[in-house]
Protein backbone atom coordinates (compact mmCIF):
# COMPACT_ATOMS: atom_id res chain seq x y z
CA UNK A 1 0.00 0.00 0.00
CA UNK A 2 1.44 3.37 -0.93
CA UNK A 3 0.79 6.86 -2.25
CA UNK A 4 2.18 8.17 -5.53
CA UNK A 5 1.98 11.34 -7.56
CA UNK A 6 2.40 12.20 -11.22
CA UNK A 7 2.02 15.31 -13.39
CA UNK A 8 -0.63 14.68 -16.05
CA UNK A 9 -0.84 16.81 -19.19
CA UNK A 10 -4.35 16.77 -20.63
CA UNK A 11 -5.02 17.05 -24.37
CA UNK A 12 -5.90 20.73 -23.80
CA UNK A 13 -2.35 21.36 -22.58
CA UNK A 14 -3.39 21.87 -18.96
CA UNK A 15 -1.10 20.12 -16.45
CA UNK A 16 -2.43 18.70 -13.18
CA UNK A 17 -0.46 17.08 -10.38
CA UNK A 18 -2.41 13.95 -9.52
CA UNK A 19 -2.08 12.05 -6.24
CA UNK A 20 -3.13 8.41 -6.05
CA UNK A 21 -3.25 5.49 -3.64
CA UNK A 22 -2.37 1.98 -4.77
CA UNK A 23 -2.79 -1.43 -3.15
CA UNK A 24 -2.33 -4.98 -4.41
CA UNK A 25 -2.86 -8.44 -2.97
CA UNK A 26 0.40 -10.36 -3.12
CA UNK A 27 -0.95 -13.80 -4.09
CA UNK A 28 -3.76 -13.08 -6.54
CA UNK A 29 -2.24 -9.77 -7.74
CA UNK A 30 -5.67 -8.10 -7.57
CA UNK A 31 -5.02 -4.34 -7.67
CA UNK A 32 -6.82 -1.24 -6.44
CA UNK A 33 -5.96 2.35 -7.35
CA UNK A 34 -7.90 5.53 -6.59
CA UNK A 35 -7.21 9.23 -6.93
CA UNK A 36 -6.90 11.28 -3.73
CA UNK A 37 -6.86 15.00 -2.95
CA UNK A 38 -3.76 14.70 -0.76
CA UNK A 39 -1.65 12.18 1.14
CA UNK A 40 -3.03 12.95 4.60
CA UNK A 41 -4.19 10.30 7.06
CA UNK A 42 -7.87 10.62 6.13
CA UNK A 43 -7.07 9.99 2.46
CA UNK A 44 -5.00 6.96 3.48
CA UNK A 45 -7.75 5.48 5.62
CA UNK A 46 -10.57 6.09 3.13
CA UNK A 47 -8.51 4.61 0.29
CA UNK A 48 -7.40 1.62 2.35
CA UNK A 49 -10.97 0.76 3.30
CA UNK A 50 -12.09 1.11 -0.32
CA UNK A 51 -9.30 -1.26 -1.32
CA UNK A 52 -10.61 -3.79 1.23
CA UNK A 53 -14.05 -3.52 -0.34
CA UNK A 54 -12.52 -4.08 -3.78
CA UNK A 55 -10.70 -7.16 -2.47
CA UNK A 56 -13.90 -8.47 -0.92
CA UNK A 57 -12.46 -8.51 2.59
CA UNK A 58 -9.62 -7.59 4.94
CA UNK A 59 -6.23 -9.31 4.61
CA UNK A 60 -4.32 -10.46 7.67
CA UNK A 61 -1.33 -8.18 7.00
CA UNK A 62 -0.86 -4.87 5.19
CA UNK A 63 2.64 -3.75 4.21
CA UNK A 64 3.38 -0.02 4.29
CA UNK A 65 6.36 2.23 3.83
CA UNK A 66 7.09 4.57 6.77
CA UNK A 67 5.01 7.74 6.17
CA UNK A 68 3.89 9.92 9.08
CA UNK A 69 0.32 8.90 8.31
CA UNK A 70 1.24 5.38 9.49
CA UNK A 71 4.16 5.67 11.91
CA UNK A 72 5.18 8.79 13.84
CA UNK A 73 8.65 7.59 14.73
CA UNK A 74 10.78 4.64 15.79
CA UNK A 75 12.55 4.51 19.14
CA UNK A 76 14.85 1.51 18.94
CA UNK A 77 12.57 -1.46 18.31
CA UNK A 78 9.53 0.46 19.53
CA UNK A 79 7.12 1.92 16.96
CA UNK A 80 4.97 4.95 17.74
CA UNK A 81 1.98 4.52 15.44
CA UNK A 82 -0.12 7.34 14.06
CA UNK A 83 -3.07 7.26 16.46
CA UNK A 84 -5.74 7.58 13.78
CA UNK A 85 -4.22 4.87 11.59
CA UNK A 86 -3.61 2.61 14.59
CA UNK A 87 -7.28 2.77 15.55
CA UNK A 88 -8.25 1.68 12.03
CA UNK A 89 -5.93 -1.34 12.28
CA UNK A 90 -7.58 -2.29 15.57
CA UNK A 91 -11.12 -1.77 14.29
CA UNK A 92 -10.57 -3.85 11.14
CA UNK A 93 -8.17 -6.37 12.75
CA UNK A 94 -5.28 -6.30 10.31
CA UNK A 95 -1.60 -6.23 11.21
CA UNK A 96 0.34 -3.30 9.73
CA UNK A 97 3.86 -4.29 8.71
CA UNK A 98 6.43 -1.58 8.02
CA UNK A 99 9.17 -1.80 5.43
CA UNK A 100 12.42 -2.19 7.36
CA UNK A 101 15.10 0.29 6.21
CA UNK A 102 17.62 -2.56 5.89
CA UNK A 103 15.34 -4.76 3.78
CA UNK A 104 15.52 -3.28 0.32
CA UNK A 105 13.50 -6.08 -1.27
CA UNK A 106 10.51 -5.30 0.97
CA UNK A 107 10.66 -1.55 0.44
CA UNK A 108 11.23 -2.10 -3.27
CA UNK A 109 8.01 -4.09 -3.58
CA UNK A 110 6.00 -1.17 -2.19
CA UNK A 111 7.82 1.40 -4.36
CA UNK A 112 7.47 -0.80 -7.45
CA UNK A 113 3.70 -0.81 -6.97
CA UNK A 114 3.66 2.97 -7.49
CA UNK A 115 6.09 2.66 -10.40
CA UNK A 116 3.90 0.00 -11.98
CA UNK A 117 0.84 2.27 -11.86
CA UNK A 118 2.80 5.14 -13.38
CA UNK A 119 4.38 3.06 -16.13
CA UNK A 120 1.40 0.86 -17.01
CA UNK A 121 -1.33 3.48 -16.81
CA UNK A 122 -0.35 7.14 -16.57
CA UNK A 123 2.59 7.15 -18.99
CA UNK A 124 0.94 5.16 -21.80
CA UNK A 125 -2.42 6.95 -22.01
CA UNK A 126 -3.75 10.38 -22.89
CA UNK A 127 -6.60 12.04 -21.05
CA UNK A 128 -9.06 14.76 -22.04
CA UNK A 129 -9.64 15.95 -18.47
CA UNK A 130 -9.82 14.74 -14.88
CA UNK A 131 -13.16 12.98 -15.40
CA UNK A 132 -11.76 11.12 -18.40
CA UNK A 133 -8.75 10.08 -16.30
CA UNK A 134 -10.99 8.61 -13.61
CA UNK A 135 -13.10 6.77 -16.18
CA UNK A 136 -10.05 5.27 -17.89
CA UNK A 137 -8.58 4.28 -14.51
CA UNK A 138 -11.71 2.30 -13.64
CA UNK A 139 -11.64 0.56 -17.03
CA UNK A 140 -7.94 -0.22 -16.68
CA UNK A 141 -8.44 -1.79 -13.25
CA UNK A 142 -11.35 -3.90 -14.47
CA UNK A 143 -9.34 -5.14 -17.42
CA UNK A 144 -6.26 -5.90 -15.35
CA UNK A 145 -8.15 -7.65 -12.58
CA UNK A 146 -10.66 -9.66 -14.61
CA UNK A 147 -9.42 -10.05 -18.19
CA UNK A 148 -5.62 -9.90 -18.49
CA UNK A 149 -3.19 -12.45 -17.01
CA UNK A 150 -0.76 -11.05 -14.44
CA UNK A 151 2.85 -10.90 -15.63
CA UNK A 152 3.96 -12.22 -12.25
CA UNK A 153 1.73 -15.32 -12.18
CA UNK A 154 0.52 -15.82 -15.75
CA UNK A 155 -3.02 -16.09 -14.33
CA UNK A 156 -5.87 -13.58 -14.43
CA UNK A 157 -6.12 -12.11 -10.89
CA UNK A 158 -9.87 -12.81 -10.74
CA UNK A 159 -9.14 -16.54 -11.13
CA UNK A 160 -6.73 -16.57 -8.20
CA UNK A 161 -9.12 -14.43 -6.20
CA UNK A 162 -11.55 -17.35 -6.13
CA UNK A 163 -9.08 -19.05 -3.78
CA UNK A 164 -7.82 -15.97 -1.96
CA UNK A 165 -11.10 -14.23 -1.16
CA UNK A 166 -12.37 -16.91 1.27
CA UNK A 167 -9.25 -16.23 3.38
CA UNK A 168 -10.15 -12.55 3.79
CA UNK A 169 -12.26 -11.32 6.72
CA UNK A 170 -15.44 -9.32 6.29
CA UNK A 171 -15.21 -5.57 6.95
CA UNK A 172 -16.33 -4.76 10.48
CA UNK A 173 -17.86 -1.50 9.23
CA UNK A 174 -18.67 -0.56 5.59
CA UNK A 175 -16.16 1.98 4.29
CA UNK A 176 -18.76 4.74 3.90
CA UNK A 177 -19.96 4.30 7.49
CA UNK A 178 -16.55 4.41 9.18
CA UNK A 179 -15.76 7.49 11.25
CA UNK A 180 -12.27 8.71 12.10
CA UNK A 181 -12.26 9.95 15.69
CA UNK A 182 -10.40 13.02 16.97
CA UNK A 183 -10.33 14.47 20.50
CA UNK A 184 -11.40 18.14 20.48
CA UNK A 185 -12.52 20.82 22.92
CA UNK A 186 -15.51 23.14 22.61
CA UNK A 187 -14.05 26.65 22.59
CA UNK A 188 -15.19 29.70 24.60
CA UNK A 189 -17.42 30.83 21.71
CA UNK A 190 -19.08 27.42 21.35
CA UNK A 191 -17.04 26.41 18.30
CA UNK A 192 -14.99 23.30 17.56
CA UNK A 193 -12.14 23.67 15.09
CA UNK A 194 -10.79 20.80 13.01
CA UNK A 195 -9.06 20.61 9.65
CA UNK A 196 -9.41 24.33 9.08
CA UNK A 197 -13.19 24.26 9.58
CA UNK A 198 -15.36 25.42 12.49
CA UNK A 199 -18.44 23.66 13.84
CA UNK A 200 -20.99 25.29 16.17
CA UNK A 201 -22.00 23.54 19.37
CA UNK A 202 -24.70 24.33 21.98
CA UNK A 203 -23.63 27.04 24.46
CA UNK A 204 -23.98 24.65 27.41
CA UNK A 205 -21.07 22.56 26.05
CA UNK A 206 -18.53 25.43 26.14
CA UNK A 207 -15.28 24.17 27.62
CA UNK A 208 -16.27 20.52 27.34
CA UNK A 209 -13.89 17.89 25.96
CA UNK A 210 -15.47 16.18 22.96
CA UNK A 211 -14.90 13.62 20.24
CA UNK A 212 -15.25 14.57 16.59
CA UNK A 213 -16.49 11.71 14.40
CA UNK A 214 -15.40 12.37 10.82
CA UNK A 215 -17.37 10.41 8.21
CA UNK A 216 -16.90 10.57 4.44
CA UNK A 217 -19.63 13.17 4.01
CA UNK A 218 -20.65 14.36 7.47
CA UNK A 219 -19.35 15.23 10.94
CA UNK A 220 -20.75 14.30 14.35
CA UNK A 221 -19.41 15.84 17.57
CA UNK A 222 -20.15 14.22 20.91
CA UNK A 223 -19.47 16.31 24.03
Amino acid sequence: NDFGQVDVRYTSGVVERVHFFAAKLKWSRWAWVNLVKDEAVESLVRSLLRSFESFGGVPLVGVFDNPKTVVIRRIGNRIEWNTTFGQVALDYRFAPELCAPARGNQKGAVENLVGWVKGSFFKVRRFVDHADLEEQLAEWLTEGNTKRPSRATGVIPAERMKEERPRLRALAVPAQDYALKFPVTVGPTGLVEHGGLRYAMPARTIGYPATLHLYENRVKIVA
